[in-house]
C-alpha cells in the first residue's frame, strides 16, 4: 500500500512536470527557434585561435555556430553548422588613413588608454562589451523576438571597433552636434546568401571630459545596400532609425559610453533574403558639448564599440 501510494504521487509529479513543459512551450510559442550565432568558447571559435589584438585594418572573418533555441536563450547548445557560414567585415573609402599611432581612422582591436597618446590593442573579438543587459531588453537575436532576448553578453562574441578621434582633434573640427564626419564605409560579406540578419551595436558613444567640460560624440551608420531598410527590434531610447529606415542614429544629447545612459546601443533587422553584402557609411557625430575631441598631450579619445550578427536558422 505503500508503495502504491509512493507510485501514484510519482505518477501525478511527473504528470505535473509533463503539463508544466507543454505550458511554458505553450507561452513561449513559435518564439523558441533556433539561431545562427557568433561564439568563442575555446570549442566553439567564431574566430580561430588564436585572436590577435589590434588596431589594425585588416579584414575580420568570423563564423557562425548553431544555437538550439537561440531566440530565448534556454541554454547555450552551440554546434557547428553543417553548412559552413561566415561573415567577412571590412573597412572601405576611408578619409583618415596617415592617423599617427593608428594608422587609420576606423580599426578593430582598440581602444582609448594605453598612454596620452596611443591607443589600446585588445582582441578583435572578445565579450569584454563593458555591459551586461541584466534586465534584458536591449539586445534580440532573433527577427520574430521575444524581444531582449537571445543575445549572452557573456557568450556571444563580438567585433570590437574603434573610430579615432585624432584627425578631427588634429584639424580643429567643428564640435557643433549639427555636425558630422564621415569616416568610410564598413562592408559585410557574408559567406553566402543570407535571410533576415539581425545586427547588434553595443556602446555607439563615448565622452571627454578636460577640466570638467565634457563633449560626447557617437558613430552613426548608413545603410546604403539599395533594396533594403532596416528595423529597430530593440535597444535603448537613444538608438533610432530614421524615417528612411537606413540610418542608425543617436537621438539624445548629451552622449555617453553607457547603454543604460547617453549610448545608442541595441539590435536592428535587415529583412530580406539572398542577402550576401551589406555596406554601411560610418560617421561620427559631436554633441556640442562645451569640451573638447583631445588635447596635444592627450590626443587617444575616440568611440569604442562591439557588434555582433545573428541569424534565423537558414534553410
Amino acid at each position: 500500500m505503500l508503495v502504491s501510494s509512493f507510485q501514484t504521487i510519482g505518477a501525478a509529479l511527473a504528470c505535473l512536470v509533463v503539463a508544466g513543459s507543454v505550458n511554458q512551450a505553450n507561452a513561449q510559442g513559435t518564439n523558441v527557434l533556433n539561431t545562427y550565432e557568433f561564439v568563442q568558447d575555446g570549442v566553439n571559435n567564431s574566430y580561430q585561435p588564436p585572436v590577435i589584438k589590434g588596431p589594425t585594418s585588416i579584414p575580420q572573418t568570423l563564423a557562425f555556430f548553431y544555437n538550439k533555441n537561440g531566440s530565448v536563450d534556454e541554454g547555450i547548445y552551440f554546434q557547428p553548422l553543417k553548412s559552413a557560414l561566415s561573415v567577412t567585415f571590412s573597412f572601405d573609402d576611408q578619409t583618415y588613413i596617415n592617423v599617427p599611432q593608428h594608422v587609420t581612422g576606423m580599426t578593430f582591436g582598440a581602444a582609448s588608454g594605453a598612454s596620452s597618446t596611443h591607443v589600446r590593442g585588445v582582441s578583435v573579438v572578445n565579450t569584454n562589451y563593458y555591459y551586461a543587459d541584466t534586465a534584458r531588453a536591449i539586445f534580440t537575436a532573433h527577427p520574430q523576438g521575444p524581444v531582449g532576448k537571445g543575445v549572452n553578453l557573456f557568450m556571444n562574441a563580438g567585433l570590437q571597433v574603434f573610430l579615432s578621434a585624432k584627425p578631427l582633434l588634429a584639424a580643429n573640427a567643428s564640435r557643433s552636434d549639427t555636425s558630422r564626419y564621415y569616416y568610410g564605409k564598413l562592408r559585410l560579406q557574408f559567406s553566402r546568401p543570407v535571410t533576415d540578419p539581425v545586427i547588434s551595436f553595443i556602446g555607439l558613444g563615448a565622452t571627454t571630459n578636460f577640466g570638467d567640460k565634457r563633449l560626447g560624440f557617437a558613430t552613426e551608420l548608413e545603410l546604403q545596400t539599395p533594396g533594403l531598410a532596416l528595423t529597430k527590434l530593440s535597444g535603448s531610447e537613444e538608438m533610432q532609425i530614421d524615417m528612411g529606415k537606413t540610418q542608425i542614429l543617436h537621438s539624445k544629447t548629451p552622449i555617453s559610453g553607457n547603454c543604460d545612459n547617453g549610448a545608442a546601443c541595441g539590435s536592428v533587422v535587415v529583412k530580406g533574403s539572398k542577402i550576401s553584402t551589406l555596406v554601411f557609411g560610418v560617421y561620427l557625430r559631436p554633441d556640442g558639448g562645451p569640451g573638447v575631441w583631445g588635447t596635444e598631450k592627450v590626443s587617444n579619445s575616440g568611440d569604442m564599440w562591439h557588434v555582433t550578427i545573428s541569424l534565423p536558422e537558414q534553410e
